[in-house]
Parts: structure tokens; sequence; C-alpha cells
């Protein structure tokens, strides 16, 4: 006789087995738990990021006080009427270079 479809397990045990498996990770799984609990999770800052939290949450209220001048200039910008000031530019440029090099 030959048998080409098994549906369930053929040993009565295994369901016995799949129980006390199942019930060990839960044991296991409180008891981890339980562990972390008591031990309290720890989170340390260093001072750096304790900085740059604090410059993110002034940068991040403070009134963005150039977002007019931006938006004029885009204007400018896509209705070409934008006319830089090449000299102003050049001065900039050089006075940076000058202070980066000291």
């Amino acid at each position: 006789m030959e048998i080409k479809k098994v549906y369930g397990e053929m040993n009565p045990y295994s369901s016995q087995k799949l129980q006390e498996n199942q019930r060990v990770q839960q044991d296991q799984t409180a008891q981890g738990t339980a562990t972390a609990q008591q031990m309290g999770d720890k989170v340390a800052l260093s001072p750096e990021a304790r900085n740059l939290a604090t410059a993110m949450g002034v940068a991040n209220t403070a009134p963005d006080t150039r977002a007019d001048k931006v938006r004029e200039l885009k204007e400018q910008v896509q209705a070409g009427t934008y006319k830089p000031d090449i000299r102003k530019a050049a001065t900039n440029l050089i006075r940076d270079e000058v202070s980066l090099t000291r």
C-alpha cells in the first residue's frame, strides 16, 4: 500500500513536544524580560552629543530671518532679473579664504 498524502502528525507525542518547547520559550522570554526590568536600561550621552542636541533645538525653534531674502532672490533668478555684484562676491571669497588660512 502506498500513501501519498499524509495530513497531520503520525507521532502522537510530537504535539506534546511542541507544547513543551513553546512553554520553555515562554519561560525564557519571561525570565529575560524580568532580568531587563531589574537591571534597567541606561543611556549616557557625551558632552558633544548634548551640545549638538541643544544647538539643534535652538536652530529648530529660531525664526528663519533669511526666508524672505531667499524667496526674493529665487524670484529674481526665475524672472531673469538677478544681477549679482561680482566685486562684492569676490571680496567675500577672498576674505573667507584669508580667514581660513590663519
